[in-house]
């Protein structure tokens, strides 16, 4: 088990008394974004050198950390904002909204906990309508600070959404079908926390705050593509090694799975097997060629449970094997910051892991994590 972050070693960090802490397990265990209050100061902690209280001015790394919660929280405020403006939604969009309603409620409040705990001044409510850029569209994605001017127009959120231009188009349809083109103009919004730049921003956040940060990010891809616009991913070249070798353990099983799944189910159902197996089969072919030499031989079978007759044990158990991919993708990723290839890499796979199995399990807002509380 890793340690828990330290008052003191979090004040190093980030520059407050309480910060999003990593308490994941080796085993797979879902990693947990904590608020709670931290325990005993340990004097051996190597960021315990000095005392923060005594500080006049945070480190360089506290600054940008610090800068990179903020701006994460603008963005998901006006991104929750815009999303809970959106009337009139039935069925399946109807469920998708609420989903995103919630994981965008849910990151709100967590990154307020964490940054008041460390008495961070929060931003002020935009007072801008959700449908401009100035109410988040354009802002700044829940990686880190950075230069979003780089990010291409095609992935920037400037569509029609409550509130904004798009109305005038869309002011004459159907309230059904007005939702439907309002989800998918925040579908693209959300394309913004996944272009480039912003992973490249993102990679520069503290080993201590990636994981929180990266995980909604994950959040922001699939959601964008739940809604319409499938991200235009960077080609997958990290994580490699030892990494890359023990999300591969929780692809094969998940591969095999789908196998039996499809082979046992029919019509619709067999359809939507099929598919996943076919997104899960080339994930498992890049992560073996990244996982090289780190990689074990492929068992020749996994066992699996019994159930899988009726189309209720199949749905279960395809929500059990797909369960087991977002905490294996976040485990490591503590040790991403400062790697870009294997932060964008870890957002694409949790993002498309989490995409996959909406249908059986819904959308949360920290994907691969625990929030206590929640």
């Amino acid at each position: 088990m890793a340690n828990a972050v330290t008052r003191r070693s979090v004040l190093a960090v980030i520059g407050v008394g309480l910060g999003a802490a990593l308490a994941g397990c080796d085993s797979g265990e879902e990693p947990t974004v904590s608020t709670a209050t931290p325990g005993p100061e340990q004097p051996e902690d190597p960021a315990d050198l000095s005392d923060p209280e005594e500080t006049d001015a945070p480190a360089p790394a506290t600054a940008a950390d610090s800068a990179a919660l903020v701006l994460a929280l603008e963005r998901t405020r006006a991104l929750a904002t815009r999303c809970q403006q959106i009337r009139g939604a039935t069925g399946g969009h109807l469920k998708t909204q609420q989903q995103v309603q919630e994981a965008l409620d849910l990151q709100a409040r967590v990154l307020t906990d964490v940054l008041e705990a460390g008495s961070v001044a929060l931003p002020e409510p935009s007072t801008a309508p959700t449908g401009d850029a100035s109410a988040g569209d354009g802002a700044a994605s829940t990686g880190a600070p950075g230069d979003q001017s780089t990010s291409t127009s095609d992935q920037s959120g400037a569509t029609a959404g409550p509130g904004g231009d798009g109305d005038t188009a869309t002011a004459t349809m159907p309230p059904a079908e007005r939702a439907a083109a309002d989800l998918r103009a925040l579908g693209k919004a959300c394309l913004e926390d996944v272009a480039p730049a912003a992973l490249t921003s993102l990679s520069e956040v503290s080993a201590e705050n990636l994981p929180m940060l990266l995980s909604i990010a994950g959040q922001r891809g699939a959601t964008a593509h739940l809604l319409g616009h499938q991200p235009r991913w960077e080609e997958l070249s990290g994580p490699t090694g030892d990494p890359a070798a023990a999300v591969l353990d929780a692809y094969r099983p998940a591969v095999y799975g789908f196998e039996v799944l499809a082979a046992r189910a029919s019509g619709d159902e067999r359809t939507a097997y099929e598919s996943v197996l076919t997104s899960l089969r080339a994930v498992t072919r890049q992560l073996t060629q990244l996982a090289g030499d780190a990689a074990s031989p492929a068992p020749l079978g996994y066992g699996l449970p019994g159930g899988t007759a009726g189309q209720e044990g199949r749905a279960a158990l395809a929500s059990d094997l797909l369960a087991v991919l977002p905490p294996t993708i976040m485990g490591p990723t503590a040790g991403f910051a400062g790697d870009p290839a294997s932060v964008a890499g870890a957002v694409r796979l949790l993002a498309e892991s989490v995409r996959l199995a909406q249908p059986w399990r819904p959308l949360t807002g920290f994907p691969g994590m625990q929030v206590p509380g929640a």
